[in-house]
């Protein structure tokens, strides 16, 4: 049979092992929901800047356009007045004044609406982007955690026994 104090060691090694597990896996687990709610924040501040810069451009879009349409106005009126103002000016030349500044403004106006419709695109696509990569580093982030396991423990505090046991001098285990 075996010795007391083999038996006690492979005891102790067992609930210390399973201890050790439970901690290990609590600490894990702990850290992953520490730095799963990190990755959280990261990504919404990462959406917020990309939302910010898509306002910005928008705003800076809109003062553009409202910036071209004023000079547009000016410059009509201005060929208006010098129409009226000067003999010899026909009423034909003044409409192709007009149709020509028109015509120019209409481009200005089409290609901010182009490059709009581009920036809203790549906005989608880095929104889209960041997260897929928010869902990568959540994966990386949440590994499965290693549970504490009784089994483990048992087997491992029955070759602690068994070990000490062996590493008694003879006169021990004659006693017994």
């Amino acid at each position: 049979m075996c010795e007391p104090i083999s038996m006690a060691m492979g005891a102790a090694s067992a609930i210390s092992s399973f201890a050790g597990q439970q901690a290990a896996a609590s600490a894990q687990e702990k850290a992953q929901a520490q730095a799963s709610a990190a990755e959280q924040v990261r990504a919404q501040r990462a959406n917020t800047a990309i939302q910010v810069r898509a306002g910005q451009e928008n705003i800076a879009r809109s003062q553009r356009k409202e910036a071209a349409q004023l000079q547009t106005m000016e410059a009509k009126s201005r060929a208006r007045l010098v129409a009226l103002t000067e003999a010899g000016v026909g009423g034909r030349s003044l409409d192709q004044i007009l149709g020509a500044m028109t015509a120019k403004s209409g481009r200005y106006s089409a290609s901010e609406e182009r490059q709009r419709k581009l920036q809203a695109q790549q906005t989608a696509f880095e929104m889209e982007e960041g997260a897929i990569r928010s869902r990568m580093n959540q994966l990386r982030i949440n590994q499965p955690i290693k549970q504490a396991s009784l089994l483990e423990s048992g087997l491992q505090g029955v070759q602690t026994g068994l070990s000490t046991f062996q590493l008694l001098p003879a006169k021990t285990k004659s006693d017994n």
